[in-house]
């Protein structure tokens, strides 16, 4: 069976064919089936669940269609419980360590009241500490047409999954970057919620007080589609009046390469031509922001895995270890005063999103990260861009910008804490006033384009 270009499709139009009754959801989840099953060396996917997700599109096919989501097929993190499949966070042994769970994750249950598909669970960063796409278990996952490219991580499966057709939203989470970075070297739009949006019951986690929910996805179209549908309670209208942008600069953007930089400058430009008002703002003192979030972030990773480090410590990562111990040495007096360090830092945020409704900086320092290269440098460069964010909870829409002289660039969109709506607003009006040769990925074919150039696909009303 050939598959549906899942890939090339924008989620709004499948939606839109699935109410109309001209695509059926059960093909739909064949071909991002067959897609997972084609792309085995990216190593996206702990778990193939395709028996789960043929049994849940039956049973969807067998109902009205209900909710803009109904029938996408969506990926799950592997450190989310999911009912009926195992729980390894990437871990050779954690999930060794207890049953195999038998309810959703609250975060999962949530998209699954919106019936999308679950077509598995994806690859990652050891228990999500790390920022590359590298893992010695599972091994390190690589973008379907690049072989010489990681994803970069930790929700490294969940940006392959995206990007091979095997599912068209992949959830993840960020802390430092794990959703930012992997978009922007994949030339995927991601999205990760303010600190506290949502429910993160029956997932393992990172740093608590850092740790956000989120996914990727294909095209910038789709993300206010989307998040209003998983949020409806959170009010985003369109967006009225000129958006007043602050493109961040100074000392702290000195890790990134030229070309991410001209890149920038580019982005800058065209926001401009497309109708917003720009100002560049230099930002004193940033490039010490993850001097304060790297043994924040340890101090809080230890206290999670205290109790595995007691029978488990041989079975991390060496890498992964030496950063708990690094936490394990952190009192509690200490990471009080870097809690305080942070308020203070925090602060300035105030004042940016008095004068300026988005920021924008780099995603990431680098456009490429090689397979097989040493990568023990590239985790500070990437914070030192994705820190400041994260000492803030800041919601990022990540919005990758790809040209022949930068591909894998990306750039986070940033609002106030809390203020996710405004974000989802602020998609929508680049969707609507980004010039057509904005170099950013724009759905490729309609439904109606598939029907009609596809006889050999054999599809019927489901």
């Amino acid at each position: 069976m050939n598959a549906l270009p899942l890939n090339q499709l924008s989620i709004r139009d499948l939606s839109r064919a699935f109410h109309q009754g001209t695509i059926p959801v059960t093909q739909v989840t064949e071909s991002a089936l067959v897609k997972a099953q084609a792309q085995t060396r990216c190593r996206a996917f702990v778990w193939l669940d395709e028996t789960g997700a043929r049994s849940y599109a039956t049973t969807l096919s067998e109902k009205p269609v209900t909710g803009p989501l109904w029938g996408i097929p969506v990926s799950v993190k592997d450190l989310f419980d999911v009912a009926q499949l195992p729980t390894t966070c990437g871990s050779p042994f954690y999930a060794g360590t207890r049953p195999v769970p038998s309810v959703d994750s609250t975060y999962a249950a949530l998209w699954r009241s919106r019936n999308v598909v679950f077509t598995g669970k994806t690859t990652l960063n050891e228990f999500a500490y790390g920022i590359t796409g590298e893992n010695r278990c599972f091994g390190d996952c690589i973008q379907p047409e690049y072989p010489d490219r990681l994803t970069g991580g930790s929700s490294s499966g969940a940006a392959a999954s995206v990007l091979m057709g095997a599912a068209m939203v992949g959830l993840g989470t960020d802390t430092g970057g794990s959703l930012r970075v992997p978009a922007a070297l994949c030339g995927l739009v991601s999205y990760r919620g303010s600190v506290g949006l949502g429910d993160s019951t029956g997932s393992f986690p990172l740093a608590r007080s850092f740790d956000t929910l989120g996914w990727l996805q294909r095209f910038i179209d789709d993300l206010p589609f989307v998040a209003r549908a998983l949020h409806p309670e959170i009010i985003s209208p369109r967006w009225q009046g000129i958006p007043r942008v602050a493109i961040l600069t100074g000392a702290w953007l000195e890790a990134a390469e030229e070309e991410v930089l001209r890149a920038l400058n580019h982005f800058a430009e065209t926001l401009i031509e497309a109708g917003a008002k720009v100002d560049r703002v230099g930002m004193a003192g940033w490039e010490k922001a993850s001097d304060l979030f790297i043994p924040i972030q340890a101090y809080e990773a230890h206290a999670d895995h205290t109790s595995f480090l007691k029978t488990y410590a041989s079975a991390y990562d060496p890498a992964i270890l030496a950063r708990l111990k690094m936490g394990a040495g952190i009192s509690l007096d200490r990471y009080n005063q870097l809690q305080e360090e942070r308020q203070r830092f925090n602060r300035g945020f105030t004042d940016l999103f008095a004068e300026y409704d988005i920021l924008v900086a780099p995603a990431s320092a680098m456009r490429v990260l090689k397979v097989g290269s040493d990568q023990s440098a590239t985790r500070p460069r990437l914070l030192r861009l994705t820190a400041p964010m994260s000492l803030g909870g800041l919601p990022a829409l990540t919005l990758p910008w790809i040209t022949e002289e930068s591909p894998g660039t990306g750039f986070q969109c940033l609002a106030n804490q809390g203020d996710d709506g405004r974000l989802w607003s602020f998609a929508e009006w680049l969707a609507e006033y980004l010039p057509s040769g904005a170099p950013i990925p724009r759905p490729v074919l309609t439904t109606a384009q598939v029907l009609t150039n596809s006889a050999g696909l054999k599809l019927g009303v489901g």
